[in-house]
């Protein structure tokens, strides 16, 4: 059978195209041709753009003023772009909005929208493509979309008609965490009529050796280390990450490596910190398989902390539904914790232990819905 995935597979962060990736795997090892459909909007590429490529006086003068900077944030949209073209099947067609999709007629026997935040409609990536809308013909799947982690998702009621519309069209549904269920639920008007599972985000649905032979043995790093990585850019929300690293680093004498979603962010930057700012996917997993401990506020990180046998501090990791749900099922909560610095000894065979046999119901499920 013939599949499509839509899923926010280019938007040059690290975690959305690593699971773009590992859905893509697993739907081939499962028996079938898959591709991704290239969906890239003007708005999206935009925005992904190196500030140096960007319109506006402000950004070619930081470009002159931080040129350094400015040639590291070029390197890294590269990477991006390398991993996208070098790592992905994509439909033989990009389409640059939703009416192009519409407008076509794709071949695809099922057609996956998921995983990640492609629910989520404060997405600088959403669009209404993420529900197939556009679809014709073929069976329609789900598998753990996300309409974002924190505690009261902001969904835009204008789209409440829209989801209640196109959300009963599927013909299997999963989600990524508790808290994307309940919003929807509660769109639907507190309906049970819907069949909605929850699912591993699909960068669990590779083994720790899968993604050990994708990265290769070669460090870009070869001392001892602390990773540090947060998806926020405001300095205020980054400075207890910053505190925890910094209380770690004193603890074991260690050095902290830092990278950034900005390459050109230098506000808060740390005295005495390492910057890695030229980091694409693959030099994100680098870093991850390498470092000593991780302190992190990522969703994806504390998953290849897990992969990767990482004594790792999920900061509010609790107060994030996608994270806490993670840690819960691992029985990892303690690695959110505020209550010490000096992280517990860590057992990540154990964890993947508890994971199995959610991550197994994750795939019967792909399994079944591919039938």
């Amino acid at each position: 059978m013939k599949v499509g995935i839509i899923t926010f597979h280019a938007s040059h962060n690290y975690g959305s195209m690593l699971q773009a990736y590992a859905l893509q795997q697993t739907v081939l090892r499962l028996g079938h041709e898959c591709e991704i459909i290239n969906l890239r909007t003007s708005i999206q590429k935009r925005y992904y753009l190196p500030f140096l490529l960007q319109p506006g006086k402000r950004k070619k003068a930081k470009a002159i003023i931080h040129p350094i900077l400015a040639i590291d944030d070029v390197r890294k949209y590269w990477k991006f772009e390398k991993f996208l073209k070098d790592k992905y099947i994509l439909s033989p067609r990009t389409y640059s909005t939703a009416e192009a999709l519409k407008e076509d007629c794709l071949d695809y026997d099922f057609f996956i929208s998921g995983s990640d935040q492609i629910w989520n409609t404060i997405c600088i990536d959403f669009m209404t493509s993420y529900f197939l809308d556009f679809v014709k013909t073929g069976k329609r799947i789900a598998y753990a979309p996300s309409m974002g982690g924190v505690p009261h998702i902001s969904i835009d009621e204008k789209f409440f008609p829209f989801i209640r519309e196109n959300i009963k069209k599927y013909d299997a549904i999963s989600v990524r965490e508790e808290a994307t269920l309940a919003r929807i639920k509660e769109i639907m008007g507190g309906s049970d009529d819907l069949d909605i599972s929850i699912a591993a985000d699909p960068t669990l649905l590779l083994d720790r050796k899968d993604w050990l032979d994708f990265i290769g043995e070669k460090a870009i790093i070869d001392d001892d280390y602390i990773l540090l990585y947060t998806p926020w850019y405001a300095n205020w929300m980054m400075k207890p990450v910053y505190e925890r690293a910094i209380e770690l680093a004193r603890q074991h004498n260690l050095k902290v490596v830092c990278t950034l979603p900005d390459a050109t962010n230098l506000y808060g930057r740390i005295k005495g910190f390492k910057y890695y700012t030229a980091v694409g996917p693959l030099e994100f997993l680098n870093l991850m398989r390498h470092a000593r401990y991780v302190v992190s506020a990522s969703f994806h990180a504390v998953v290849f902390s897990i992969l990767f046998d990482k004594p790792f501090y999920a900061y509010d990791g609790m107060k994030d539904g996608r994270i806490s749900n993670l840690l819960k099922i691992a029985g990892l909560e303690k690695y959110a914790e505020e209550t010490e610095c000096l992280l517990p000894e860590f057992d990540g065979e154990e964890a993947r232990k508890r994971l199995a046999p959610y991550i197994n119901r994750s795939v019967l499920f792909l399994k079944n819905a591919l039938k």
